[in-house]
């Protein structure tokens, strides 16, 4: 919901030449850096439009989405001034770009800036690597649990044998819910199932493990 509106308001501005508009815009994303629970956008969702379709309340933002909104905010900005100085094609094309990581974002869940925080939180040893595939291998042959943190959407159009949906966005509100015994997460890369991991240690969740995207659990999951 988010990026879809944020995208959309960004896109009329470009069209119709507003640095005001995007402006705008780049506030509501600063202001979702600042304030992890006060994106703008996602308390209208919360308080106006989940409660029509009883859906999932969003959580707080965790570090790598408030980073890409306030990466967002800053390219907005760019756009603006380039707008107020007449140079249309060069806001176009910072514009045009902003517009298409956005709607990577929305159709594949994939966010570049996640990755590259991501690759750079490994390369300086901050990063949990994902749990390798004997030792996930192993951990299911005993019992454990396999949790896809992946939305609704994702996981009915496919999962890995034997998989639960537990979506990242209900983690933090459910995680009473959550299992007890040891429970392995995965999402479509693994970014998604570290952020989830997190909050579950949080919670005091201590058997839980990262074995990284969907293809690695379908590995771990093959006979």
């Amino acid at each position: 919901f988010t990026p879809s509106v944020c995208s959309l308001i960004a896109l009329y501005a470009l069209i119709i030449n507003s640095a005001a508009l995007l402006f705008f815009v780049a506030a509501l994303g600063i202001i979702a850096f600042i304030l992890p629970a006060n994106h703008p956008m996602d308390m209208l969702y919360n308080y106006a439009i989940r409660p029509l379709f009883k859906a999932e309340k969003l959580p707080s933002n965790p570090f790598q989405r408030r980073l890409a909104c306030f990466s967002a905010g800053i390219m907005n900005i760019i756009a603006g001034v380039l707008i107020l100085n007449g140079q249309f094609i060069a806001a176009y094309v910072v514009g045009g770009l902003l517009l298409s990581l956005q709607a990577i974002v929305i159709f594949t869940h994939f966010c570049t800036l996640s990755w590259m925080y991501e690759g750079l939180m490994r390369l300086l040893g901050k990063w949990s690597v994902p749990t390798d595939l004997a030792t996930a291998q192993q951990l299911l042959n005993q019992g454990a649990t396999l949790i896809d943190v992946r939305s609704p959407n994702e996981y009915a159009i496919e999962h890995a044998h034997n998989a639960i949906n537990y979506p990242l966005e209900a983690i933090e509100e459910n995680s009473q819910s959550f299992p007890n015994d040891t429970a392995l997460l995965y999402c479509l890369a693994g970014t998604r199932a570290h952020i989830a991991l997190q909050l579950l240690k949080k919670q005091g969740y201590t058997k839980i493990y990262n074995i990284g995207g969907l293809e690695d659990a379908k590995n771990s999951t093959s006979k």
